[in-house]
């Protein structure tokens, strides 16, 4: 029996394998990294991550090797998790275009196992698990976020919702401590890789909580197992969070918020693209099988259980509050305005109705008796993904050309990159990046100034003038400029750095220490005496409350890996102890 059991999770593991693998063939197969959305943002961000951990440190919070080498604290207010994974892969595989693909079976590897498991656990049944799987993670919005809009950060994110919402399952359920660990955890890796989607997941597991709240029997040690998970929660998380806040006295630039009543989309045009399984950039959709499902899924809901008829309600509810049929535009002077595009909820209503979609197919047609329709149905669902890939694939081989000359290299956002390509477009690659100017988390104050420091100019006295590549280098947490042609007596200069709390940042002049300032657009200000010419190094000291915060987070997730490891050991021994 045992020998069978481990047979069949094996089974699984080299089915997902080769899932995930046949998922990123036929963009790898073209050797190059398609045009995407966000795909610059995130080179740069892996690059950075690559260099820094590489080279013996822990990721950056602030940008010496990408983002134009000034100093932008992307990693302050981005969270960083996700890129922890690329790094390993990057070591060992030289070849950027193979590293990034490899990455991306990753990522859809764990999204099917997660998605697997916590299907598993609420429906019971091997075959449903499956297909919801599928249904999942080779859906449109799924696609769409790795290839037409490249966001790493959103699609990463997504990857641990199962697992949250297996956490509160098995709290509700009554298995308070398999239920606390896998909520945290799973709340936890999203919040690594992308704070909107983890507000979102914790929205929707709070809704689900109150529509379960009268059914529940023990409802104290279910409000006081969550309340315990939410602390954990928050000191788990303190690595990401702590910089954030503590960033919050500064004055920054925020993620343009006009997006939100610019980018949205209608119910017409949702419907139209998932009709079509259109993957392509600025085309978010839920695809045919998804959008099926919401049509038709009514007809069964006289015959559903408590959380198939919320998981079609919630699915359907989310999918119209993605599109402007919800008023959105009276929310365009809120907060609610930085979530930028609401049809980030369209995942979400992707997997209510794959669940409910699973559930009720697996109802019809079971493994034992219908196993052929079950397989045909799985690959149908494969081949129409793998269609709508080929579908954008050869769209930008007639739109989008490879990048090849200097001038591709300086703005390659509408050009496929090949690994030459990949590294030549990288800012750290090039004097002055064009397509690495992010406006994002610039101090508010250089803003007025940001192009010319991307420029990297630099003000000696009054005189002002532009840096070349020879003259900058990058290193860890640090930018070192060679000054020449200054004045005999006293020089002020005003460095291409960003600087946010001053008493963060330490500068040198020929190896030797000397007060840092910052100007009044926030940038690295020294004085130089008696040279005529000067080495400067800007550097950033991680301030010794980001340890502390690492420490604490990376102590509480450890011990609930730990915790996860101990029980399942303990259920084993007393599993082989029955038998």
């Amino acid at each position: 029996m045992r020998q069978k059991r481990i047979f069949q999770k094996a089974a699984l593991v080299v089915l997902f394998a080769a899932l995930s693998l046949v998922y990123v063939a036929l963009a790898w197969h073209t050797k190059t990294i398609l045009v995407g959305d966000d795909r610059i943002f995130h080179m740069e961000r892996l690059e950075e991550a690559y260099k820094n951990i590489s080279n013996g440190h822990f990721i950056s919070m602030i940008s010496t090797y990408s983002f134009g080498k000034v100093g932008q604290a992307i990693n302050t207010y981005y969270p960083w998790g996700n890129l922890l994974f690329y790094v390993p892969i990057r070591v060992f595989l030289k070849n950027p275009i193979t590293a990034y693909y490899i990455y991306l079976v990753l990522e859809q590897f764990l999204g099917l196992v997660l998605a697997y498991v916590f299907a598993h656990r609420l429906m019971k049944r091997k075959d449903a698990a499956i297909v919801f799987s599928i249904l999942l993670r080779f859906s449109v919005y799924i696609m769409f976020n790795d290839f037409g809009r490249a966001d790493i950060g959103e699609a990463w994110a997504f990857v641990f919702v199962p697992l949250a919402f297996l956490g509160l399952y098995q709290l509700l359920k009554g298995n308070y401590y398999y239920g606390s660990i896998y909520l945290v955890l799973g709340l936890s890796a999203e919040m690594y890789c992308h704070i909107l989607t983890t507000i979102f997941t914790i929205g929707l597991l709070l809704v689900v909580y109150l529509l379960t709240f009268k059914y529940q029997t023990e409802k104290k040690n279910v409000l006081i197992t969550s309340l315990i998970s939410a602390a954990l929660f928050v000191l788990s998380t303190a690595a990401v969070t702590i910089p954030i806040i503590r960033q919050l006295s500064v004055h920054t630039v925020v993620p343009t918020a006009s997006f939100f009543t610019e980018k949205e989309i209608s119910f017409n045009s949702l419907v139209s693209l998932s009709f079509g399984n259109t993957l392509g950039q600025g085309l978010p959709n839920v695809g045919l099988a998804i959008l099926v499902i919401a049509l038709v899924g009514f007809i069964g809901l006289k015959n559903s259980n408590l959380w198939e008829t919320y998981s079609y309600i919630l699915g359907v509810l989310l999918l119209v509050c993605s599109t402007l049929l919800f008023p959105w535009y009276i929310f365009k002077n809120t907060p609610v305005a930085h979530i930028q595009f609401m049809w980030r909820l369209l995942p979400f209503a992707t997997f209510f109705l794959a669940l409910y979609g699973a559930s009720k197919i697996c109802s019809l047609y079971s493994w034992r008796f219908n196993g052929f329709k079950l397989v045909i149905l799985n690959i149908s669902l494969v081949v129409l993904a793998l269609g709508s890939i080929e579908g954008f694939i050869t769209t930008q081989s007639k739109n989008n050309a490879i990048a090849t000359t200097t001038t591709n290299f300086m703005m390659p956002y509408a050009y496929r990159l090949n690994a030459k390509g990949y590294l030549n477009s990288l800012s750290l690659n090039q004097a002055a990046a064009e397509s690495a100017r992010y406006e994002d988390y610039v101090p508010y104050a250089a803003n007025t100034v940001r192009e010319k420091v991307f420029n990297h100019q630099v003000i000696v006295n009054e005189h002002k003038y532009y840096l070349s590549a020879s003259s900058i280098a990058s290193g860890y947490q640090q930018v070192t400029y060679s000054i020449d042609n200054l004045e005999n007596k006293s020089s002020r200069i005003v460095l291409p750095f960003f600087i946010y709390n001053s008493k963060d940042y330490v500068a040198y002049v020929n190896g030797k220490e000397t007060p840092l300032h910052a100007s009044k657009h926030s940038l690295a200000l020294v004085y130089v005496k008696n040279k005529r010419s000067a080495t400067i190094t800007v550097k950033y000291q991680t301030p010794v409350l980001y340890f502390v915060a690492r420490l604490i987070s990376g102590t509480i997730i450890l011990l609930l890996v730990f915790g996860v490891i101990y029980l399942k050991l303990k259920r084993m021994k007393k599993s082989g102890q029955n038998e």
